[in-house]
């Protein structure tokens, strides 16, 4: 009871500081933003593409085979394929600038499917089709009706190499069931033949609408968040000095309340806007830069309650050991900008040296980090990094918050 009055009295307090609802609301969105347009989506995209190859596919031939080709090239591992909105079939004008038009953002390369594809599979002779390769080599894939068209800005001769050699593949497995008709020999590949999940059905294509152009976004705004969570730090070393110097602190020190439940008392206000913070940056980047929640997004409510909780334990302890407003200042920053940088808030821990992503696992951020990516960019998140990534927040939180209990008792 007695920490639930602290807690109340610091959150009034709290509410009058607009220097600090800047500086964890305002600043963090200021930032993302200018970050997120001056990096540019075109480099984070071609970055992130290089993790793996994302086709539009255009089919507008709208056949059995065409279906077979896009969806057997969605098998690999590490291609996303997706639909595109082909509104009007019969638009000439729209369909002729998706055969000429490069496309856009993330979107690596367009396959065009062109009508009349799979009359002109059955047209090739049983020699052409049992050597896919033979029959592209003169006009390339033109000659079966296919178009493929590289990122207006990324050309990307390897990757235009092997974004043909995957739909040449595809194409292998695609005319199985039209080779099996001129040669018997085929019927019993053809009937074998496992026909990957549709494409259009996939989880990719599902999600393409909402992902599409704001990938940029999905490294950005979890990243700042957790950065600027632990900016907790500074402003509760200011709130304890000031505490110190007004005589409140010591007020409460003798008074019949256990440090335990003042320490709560301090630190649950702290807590709470954390999640607020939280909750306004993510909800404020699904609105504006249109990021992913991922496919789980309740998953996202654990990982922030533990994120704020280790951010306020830190803030603690940091609180306890800071003596003046030179100190809160200096060291606060330090200790905010040396853990940022080491742990992945300002570049991907994929970009650092081995042992760098090893030293970063001693920091709280990269753990947060680790949990949001999971969350954000698979498509199937693992509960079992979740959960471990919860588990050791917890964790830094029981350690800084008994050495912050044991510091503040040491100062009595």
């Amino acid at each position: 009871m007695d920490a639930f009055k602290i807690t109340l009295k610091d959150l009034r307090l709290l509410s009058r500081d607009r220097r600090a609802l800047v500086i964890l609301v305002a600043m963090p969105m200021v930032i993302i933003a200018i970050v997120g347009s001056s990096t540019g989506r075109l480099r984070a995209n071609r970055a992130q593409s290089r993790q793996g190859l994302t086709i539009e596919v255009a089919d507008l031939d709208q056949s059995e085979t065409a279906r077979r080709l896009a969806g057997f090239l969605a098998s690999y591992d590490n291609v996303m394929v997706r639909r595109a909105e082909i509104s009007n079939p019969n638009d000439t004008m729209a369909l002729k600038e998706l055969k000429i038009k490069r496309p856009t953002d993330n979107i690596d390369m367009r396959l065009v499917i062109q009508a009349g594809f799979e009359s002109r599979i059955r047209e090739l002779s049983t020699t052409l089709l049992t050597s896919p390769d033979e029959s592209t080599r003169k006009d390339g894939l033109a000659a079966v009706n296919l178009t493929l068209i590289s990122n207006e800005t990324a050309n990307d001769p390897m990757m235009e190499g092997l974004a043909k050699t995957l739909v040449k593949l595809s194409l292998q497995n695609a005319i199985l069931p039209v080779l099996a008709v001129k040669v018997p020999s085929f019927r019993g590949a053809a009937r074998d033949s496992v026909i990957p999940t549709a494409w259009e059905e996939s989880n990719a294509a599902k999600a393409a609408p909402t992902d599409t152009g704001n990938r940029v976004y999905q490294f950005f705004i979890p990243s700042y968040t957790v950065l600027f969570v632990f900016f907790l730090v500074n402003i509760m070393g200011r709130s304890f000095l000031g505490e110190r110097d007004t005589g409140t602190l010591r007020r409460l020190r003798i008074s019949p309340v256990s440090p335990v439940a003042i320490l709560i008392g301090k630190t649950l206000p702290f807590f709470i806007l954390s999640l607020v913070q939280t909750i306004i940056l993510m909800i404020s980047g699904r609105l504006l830069f249109g990021m992913s929640w991922g496919p789980q997004p309740l998953l996202m409510l654990p990982v922030m309650l533990c994120t704020s909780a280790a951010a306020t334990a830190l803030g603690l302890m940091f609180s306890t050991l800071a003596k003046t407003e030179s100190q809160v200042s200096s060291y606060g920053n330090l200790i905010l900008l040396s853990s940022a940088g080491i742990s992945g808030c300002l570049v991907p821990r994929a970009w650092m040296p081995p042992m760098s992503q090893k030293i970063s696992l001693f920091t709280p951020h990269a753990w947060a980090l680790d949990a949001y990516s999971e969350l954000l960019t698979q498509e199937m998140p693992r509960i079992s990094t979740i959960v471990e990534s919860c588990g050791m927040l917890l964790l830094f939180s029981m350690a800084f918050f008994v050495v912050g209990l044991y510091r503040f008792r040491a100062d009595e």
